[in-house]
């Protein structure tokens, strides 16, 4: 099963965007923790298929894979997603450690580039300053202490940050401080509704 979870943009009011999500195992984190390249791959090609069929003009499309499966399987990625290079976010995982080639290999590609959860696993600021991602996203849950570090080298290296698990008003009024523009989480079902 695939859930479309979407990103707002608070100053112009809109969805400007979905997150695909894979939620076909019970245990996600048991689940990623262990899954192959090959099984990422399919997970990825499969949600790569539900955009072909619910897409929307003008909407960003983010899908997680891990670097090591963009660095084994870029040409496969490349010749099976060259249609939606307009619309496709290859968002890197934090949940696998990502070799330094994988800039030259997103180059290459030619994809917009998402960094999840920056301040977690094995996606630190010090690789989004090296990497420059177009997109950035930090939890506001998990990573309420280097929030403010996520936010200053996300506008340093001018990315666009997007921040995830807003859910309480409290969360939304946190994170409009910081003049946020994009925002995921379930506060958007109130939003949208």
């Amino acid at each position: 099963m695939r859930v479309f979870e979407p990103i707002f943009d608070l100053k112009r009011r809109k969805v400007v965007g979905y997150e695909v999500l894979y939620r076909g195992v019970e245990d996600r984190e048991k689940f990623f923790s262990s899954c192959t390249e090959q099984e990422d791959l399919e997970i990825f090609l499969g949600n790569v298929e539900e955009i072909r069929r619910v897409k929307e003009a003008g909407r960003l499309y983010f899908v997680n894979i891990f670097g090591s499966t963009l660095l084994a399987y870029w040409n496969v990625i490349e010749r099976r997603c060259v249609d939606l290079k307009d619309c496709l976010v290859l968002e890197i995982s934090e949940k696998r450690r990502v070799c330094p080639e994988i800039k030259d290999v997103l180059k290459r590609l030619g994809f917009l580039i998402g960094l999840d959860d920056v301040g977690s696993g094995w996606n630190s600021i010090e690789f989004a300053i090296t990497l420059r991602p177009h997109f950035v996203k930090v939890d506001l849950k998990q990573q309420a202490e280097v929030f403010p570090l996520v936010v200053k080298m996300a506008r340093k290296i001018k990315s666009t940050l997007i921040v995830e698990r807003v859910e309480t008003t409290e969360d939304l009024l946190k994170v409009s401080k910081y003049k946020m523009v994009l925002i995921q989480g379930r506060i958007l079902e109130e939003i949208l509704v």
